[in-house]
């Protein structure tokens, strides 16, 4: 999959929501998360809480920050066309 460009502080906050990997979610729902995500936590937030999951698990953060950047990067540049 070609990935685009996307704001890293926006994958951090789909990476740090509560949506699953195994749902299949539409470029709406990718907004709404991360939209809602940022509103409730702040960036800095969402960093510090990828940050933690990488030091404690990074094997499970490998796999959901490249979901999460392929998902923002589908749903971010559809957005903006």
């Amino acid at each position: 999959m070609t990935t685009h460009t996307v704001d890293p502080v926006l994958c951090m906050a789909l990476f740090v929501s509560d949506a699953s990997q195994t749902c299949d979610l539409d470029n709406g729902t990718i907004r709404d998360v991360v939209a809602r995500t940022l509103e409730q936590l702040g960036p800095n937030e969402c960093y510090a809480r990828a940050a933690e999951v990488f030091g404690d698990r990074p094997e499970v953060a490998q796999r959901r920050i490249t979901w999460a950047r392929e998902l923002c990067s589908r749903a971010m540049t559809l957005a903006n066309v």
